[in-house]
């Protein structure tokens, strides 16, 4: 353990899974406290009595795309461990994989809800809860380069995300507030997001970069901006997606 993080307190949303479950334990390997949410209730307290103990982390309950959700936690983080430092905005889910053509506009309302207007309840809370820290959004790679085909929905709410982070890194700002946005912009990692086929096609390439990523390939990039490490980092956007991004065919 090296407390790069030691004295902070951090909430991770969709922290019961995935890239949220590896972030989260990273972040208390580093020193933090987490308060980790998500809709499985279940599961979710599973994952928090796996990651440590009620001292370190604590589990909630939340619909990120309800603002009064986002006020319990808030208040909640502060209440049982005294401030807040961190957020990360991680929640999200994919879209039908339909064309946008084809796609309806309650599958298009639902990866909205989700994976944008999410984020922006959640930048909204920290920067009126916060005064200072750091907020890292979990965006993707499709959030930059041309959507795939059937994505419409997801990398409008990335490259939204994308675009949001740098407004809210400029606002922090003009409220002369010490918090820093940056945005981490994963390529295809080994989630249930991730088809089967992908992996099989990626993985069995051989060299060492085309790979699927793996969780924790994401979780020290947002561990990085989470941490004092990063001081002068702001509105920046952190692409780890195996040179996807630079052609990678």
């Amino acid at each position: 353990m090296s407390e790069r993080l030691a004295g902070k307190v951090a909430i991770v949303t969709g922290g019961i899974s995935g890239i949220g479950k590896a972030i989260a334990g990273d972040f208390l390997h580093e020193g933090a406290k987490v308060i980790i949410t998500g809709r499985r209730e279940a599961l979710g307290v599973q994952v928090a009595k796996e990651l440590g103990n009620e001292d370190q982390v604590l589990y909630m309950k939340q619909d990120v795309s309800q603002e009064a959700d986002w006020a319990e936690v808030a208040d909640t983080a502060i209440a049982e461990f005294g401030h807040w430092d961190i957020l990360v905005n991680n929640a999200g889910i994919g879209g039908s994989g339909n064309l946008i053509a084809q796609t309806d506009l309650a599958d298009w309302q639902k990866v909205i809800d989700i994976d944008l207007t999410g984020n922006f309840l959640g930048i909204k809370t920290a920067l009126n809860k916060m005064n200072q820290g750091s907020i890292v959004n979990v965006s993707s790679v499709l959030g930059i380069i041309p959507a795939m085909v059937g994505a419409g929905s997801y990398s409008a709410a990335k490259g939204g995300t994308r675009i949001l982070t740098k407004a809210a890194a400029n606002e922090a700002i003009s409220m002369h507030k010490n918090i820093r946005v940056n945005s981490v912009h994963p390529g295809l990692v080994n989630t249930d997001m991730v088809p089967d086929q992908t992996k099989a096609v990626l993985n069995g390439q051989g060299d060492s970069i085309p790979r699927v990523g793996e969780p924790i390939d994401i979780a020290k990039a947002v561990t990085y901006l989470a941490s004092d490490e990063s001081k002068y980092t702001t509105g920046s956007e952190l692409v780890v997606d195996g040179g996807m991004s630079a052609g990678r065919q």
